[in-house]
């Protein structure tokens, strides 16, 4: 699995030293592994609709922000039902995504900037998930 992704990238931005991560999170998230459910796109760009739902209106919509935790998390549980079908029960890969986006989703609050760099964030994501085969 990729590193995390640090915080910082919220207050500073994506910046080149960034890209090779972002990449590293789309491909890993893509990538059909035997010991894991990748992530599919229906789920990564239902995460990413909501996201630009409120970058729409963000003034109207800033507090739909703390929502995008329960919401990927109900998309984690229901991934995890359905594996819990499929004996041995291998992880799945949106559970590794919600736990690296997770700490960013908690440090926008409310911040129009920090969202801005968020949305960028997954936009780089969600890009080299479909470059890599996404499905």
């Amino acid at each position: 699995m990729p590193k995390k992704i640090d915080v910082h990238v919220l207050e500073d931005g994506i910046t080149s030293n960034e890209i090779p991560l972002l990449q590293e999170w789309g491909e890993y998230l893509a990538k059909k592994n035997a010991g894991r459910i990748e992530m599919s796109t229906s789920q990564i760009r239902k995460f990413f609709g909501e996201i630009k739902r409120i970058q729409a209106d963000f003034e109207n919509c800033k507090g739909d922000v703390v929502l995008l935790d329960p919401k990927i998390a109900y998309a984690v549980g229901r991934a995890k039902q359905l594996r819990s079908k499929k004996p041995p029960i291998p992880p799945v890969a949106i559970e590794e995504f919600y736990e690296n986006v997770k700490p960013l989703i908690r440090t926008i609050d409310g911040d129009k900037k920090k969202f801005k760099h968020f949305v960028q964030v997954c936009e780089a994501i969600v890009a080299y998930h479909k470059a890599n085969g996404g499905d």
